[in-house]
């Protein structure tokens, strides 16, 4: 082995070390778990969503099953409107041997609000023939000039650490 081949081979070592150390950092961090397993289950990304769930949940659900059980996501502008307006942030991190509890502020769309609104204008477009695409397109078109109503809430989440990594721990 030539030289070059020589420092070439020790140069592709020592970058394949440093990505898969990268890759281990983030799998280290219970908090970025969840952050990750919080961003695929609000876009409806149940594949990714269900990779970051407990061995423990895995084995009493089935991927199918998960996926049945959540809602669906579609791809209307008023959901859209509800994903671009959720925001999760970590606020305590609690670690304890292969356990973390972890208290994040959830800021999202004021369901309640909107379910009534939604209702309203339901009944109002039934006297005038309009469809449920309708009563959302002109939800829609309200709050791009107006602020959405929004609402806080707390949550707490437990994480395992298992062989290859932190893993969500679902209650169900």
């Amino acid at each position: 082995m030539n030289r070059f081949s020589l420092c070439l081979f020790i140069l592709t070592i020592f970058i394949s070390g440093v990505i898969t150390s990268c890759n281990k950092q983030d799998q280290n961090k219970p908090e970025d778990v969840l952050k990750q397993f919080l961003a695929a289950d609000l876009v409806g990304d149940h594949k990714k969503a269900y990779s970051f769930l407990s061995s423990t949940n895995k084995n009493n659900k089935p991927f199918e099953q998960y996926v049945s059980e959540k809602s669906k996501h579609t791809n209307s502008e008023l959901a859209n409107l509800f994903i671009e307006n959720t925001t999760h942030l970590i606020e305590n991190v609690e670690i304890d041997g292969d356990n973390a509890k972890i208290r994040v502020d959830t800021t999202t769309v004021d369901l309640e609000i909107i379910t009534k609104e939604v209702a309203n204008a339901s009944l109002e477009a039934a006297r005038m023939g309009k469809s449920f695409q309708d009563i959302q397109d002109d939800i829609v078109e309200k709050y791009k000039k107006q602020a959405l109503p929004l609402n806080n809430y707390k949550s707490n989440h437990t994480l395992i650490k298992e062989k290859d990594g932190w893993k969500v721990l679902l209650n169900y």
